[in-house]
């Protein structure tokens, strides 16, 4: 299990040896399952937002760093009645999850505006189920409950181009393949609501959770080391 911590201890000693360009970058991003994740729960998508940082070492091609993001792979609503202690309330359920990995990036040197790159992770995700309840569509949540959790080890590969706009900033498309541990999770499609009973089903799943992440941000040089 160590090997997948490795990657993300560095996040916090690579700034003291570090010499040259850091880069810090904001994206949006798509999610889609691959897979084992894709042949057991096909219909989960979704997206989220996730920002990296990334520092130069020693004026090399090698950029040492970090990534944190969360994404959304689900929700769904129900209004109704749901039994004599909740009453007649609204139930929103969203399927998320959190993630933080080390990153070693390759950044070629290159003499136009179009600077190509790869990337190799190694971290972990944080992937739950909640349920949030409000008494109406604009009033104010009053609980929140988690549904199930479970955290899985991820390690990954992928690549991106930055396009730049001036020396400081350029739009940066990529995308990560990422691999993953088993976990449980729940998806839109496995959870139901047993009006007999008036409780919710919950056919948990597990699965690697292998999925692919499409980004598109905006990247800033941030400083000179």
């Amino acid at each position: 299990m160590s090997k997948y911590f490795l990657i993300p201890a560095l996040f916090f000693l690579f700034p003291m040896f570090s010499n040259g360009q850091s880069t810090f970058v904001l994206s949006l991003n798509g999610f889609a399952p691959v897979g084992e994740l894709k042949k057991d729960s096909p219909e989960i998508w979704g997206g989220g937002l996730s920002s990296d940082i990334a520092f130069q070492i020693n004026g090399s091609p090698i950029h040492l760093g970090g990534m944190i993001g969360v994404t959304r792979y689900g929700s769904e609503v129900r209004d109704g009645w749901h039994g004599e202690d909740l009453g007649d309330v609204r139930v929103r359920r969203n399927n998320q999850m959190a993630y933080l990995l080390g990153l070693i990036r390759v950044k070629p040197p290159v003499s136009g505006n179009i600077q190509p790159y790869v990337d190799f992770f190694g971290g972990f995700s944080y992937i739950a189920t909640s349920s949030h309840f409000r008494d109406g569509p604009l009033q104010e949540e009053w609980d929140s409950v988690t549904d199930i959790d479970d955290f899985a080890m991820n390690y990954g590969f992928g690549g991106g181009l930055e396009f730049f706009i001036n020396e400081f900033v350029s739009i940066d498309l990529n995308i990560k393949n990422i691999k993953s541990s088993s976990v449980n999770y729940l998806t839109p499609q496995s959870v139901s609501y047993n009006k007999a009973d008036e409780v919710y089903d919950f056919t948990v799943r597990k699965s690697r959770f292998d999925h692919l992440n499409f980004g598109f941000g905006i990247k800033l040089l941030i400083s000179e080391w």
